[in-house]
């Protein structure tokens, strides 16, 4: 029998089936690596597209209190750098760092250089302007107008005095000339009367004026006083008036004295210090504010008359309330922040200015918000998104949030309180399959 026509070998049940040859061997662990390859690719794409299984919440409407955090520096209503208008020594000084001061207080005394003498010198200056005022601004006495009245006649009557005398001269030429002529009188006594006339003349002329002059000083009178005059006057006064006030404050800069009532925060003098114009003192009042830098997107949130709750480190669980009373007109263009003041109340005695506080102001004491568990939330890129469950599918939605409270988180815009919130979605992504597998209340 021939072996090679002989017919296949059929394995039995439990039998070893083996090819005769080698690349039928190789064909049967291709197929079988084939039907693996099949299968855990099957498993792969479906381990990779099967639902994953979800907690979500429904967003919850509430009433809650929305604050705005942020620290915040105590300070003087009034603070001041307190200072000398004049070089000098520091001859006396009364205070020192922390003292309290009222109003008007001594601080130092320094030596000062403005004499007595020159305040008297002022004195004076002062009171012959006063005196020239009151003789320009009086009108002419009765005695003065009857002298120049006298002075006037006077004049008039030596003018006439003066033609008279001109008159009998021009007669007495017109008579010499004619005797002259006949030879009964010499040239010698023509001349004499020719002279006589010219001083008769002169005469007329000088009474004239006195009586223009006369006239003049009169008329001087009845116009006294005269507004320009006053008013010269009266600016020459106000001029050392005003020269006396400045050495009468010069003398008393001697004394340095606070401000305001308040508290000593520096000392930059020694007794016996030279010192110039910079500031000796620095001081703030009794009276403290609260001052805190906010962003300026929080404009539209903070009004006046808002309150706040404040505290210190320092002093834990201590706390108190402020007021807002004041808001910047303007708004840091470096920092993006506007400046507000807190007004506190009931102080307790610990704050001190310069001390930073923990303040939270309550900018609504009862806004109805949509409230989300903090669990529900993550970052993508700069915004705040959460994932929601729609039609079986992770769904991103941007959201505004508020900072959260105890019970959650409050939401502005982005859900809605039919929105399904996948809480804690750690690795899901939007457009990932989703099953619901439990739904919970976040409040």
């Amino acid at each position: 029998m021939d072996v090679t026509s002989a017919p296949p070998v059929v394995a039995t049940s439990g039998s070893l089936l083996k090819e005769p040859s080698g690349k039928g061997h190789f064909r049967s662990k291709a197929i079988a690596a084939v039907v693996v390859a099949v299968a855990i690719g099957g498993a792969a794409y479906w381990l990779r597209h099967r639902p994953v299984e979800v907690t979500v919440a429904n967003p919850v409407m509430t009433q809650v209190k929305e604050t705005i955090a942020s620290s915040g520096l105590v300070g003087g209503v009034k603070e001041s750098v307190i200072g000398a208008s004049f070089n000098g020594a520091v001859v006396k000084l009364f205070v020192k760092l922390g003292d309290h001061v009222d109003a008007r207080q001594p601080l130092a005394v320094l030596k000062n250089d403005v004499t007595q003498a020159q305040v008297l010198q002022a004195q004076t200056a002062v009171t012959t302007a006063r005196a020239q005022l009151k003789q320009t601004s009086r009108g002419p006495l009765a005695s003065e107008l009857q002298a120049a009245q006298m002075q006037v006649s006077q004049a008039r009557a030596l003018s006439e005095e003066a033609a008279a005398e001109l008159n009998l001269a021009q007669k007495t030429q017109l008579r010499s000339q004619s005797l002259a002529k006949a030879g009964v009188i010499s040239k010698s006594e023509l001349d004499t009367a020719t002279a006589s006339i010219i001083t008769a003349e002169a005469k007329q002329r000088s009474g004239t004026a006195s009586i223009r002059l006369a006239e003049a000083q009169l008329q001087t009178l009845h116009d006294t006083p005269r507004k320009e005059d006053v008013e010269l006057a009266r600016d020459r006064l106000t001029e050392s008036t005003q020269a006396l006030l400045v050495v009468r404050e010069q003398a008393g800069e001697a004394t340095i004295v606070a401000p305001f009532s308040g508290v000593i925060t520096a000392v930059n003098v020694e007794l016996g210090q030279n010192v110039d114009a910079l500031g000796l003192f620095a001081m703030v009042s009794d009276e403290l504010e609260i001052r805190v830098e906010l962003d300026e997107s929080n404009l539209a949130d903070i009004s006046l008359g808002q309150t706040a709750l404040v505290s210190a480190a320092a002093f834990s669980g201590e706390t108190f309330e402020a007021r807002l009373k004041e808001i910047s007109p303007a708004v840091n263009r470096i920092r993006g922040t506007v400046l507000i003041k807190l007004q506190p109340l009931h102080a307790p005695a610990w704050l001190k200015s310069g001390q930073t506080l923990n303040v939270n102001l309550v900018t609504s004491p009862a806004a109805e918000r949509l409230l989300i568990p903090a669990s529900a939330l993550r970052r993508s890129g700069d915004r705040t998104v959460v994932l929601a469950v729609e039609n079986e599918r992770a769904v991103e939605k941007i959201v505004l949030t508020r900072p959260p409270s105890e019970k959650g988180v409050p939401v502005l815009t982005g859900l809605s309180a039919s929105d399904a919130v996948i809480l804690n979605p750690l690795k899901l992504q939007a457009g990932d399959a989703v099953r619901i597998k439990q739904q919970r209340i976040p409040i």
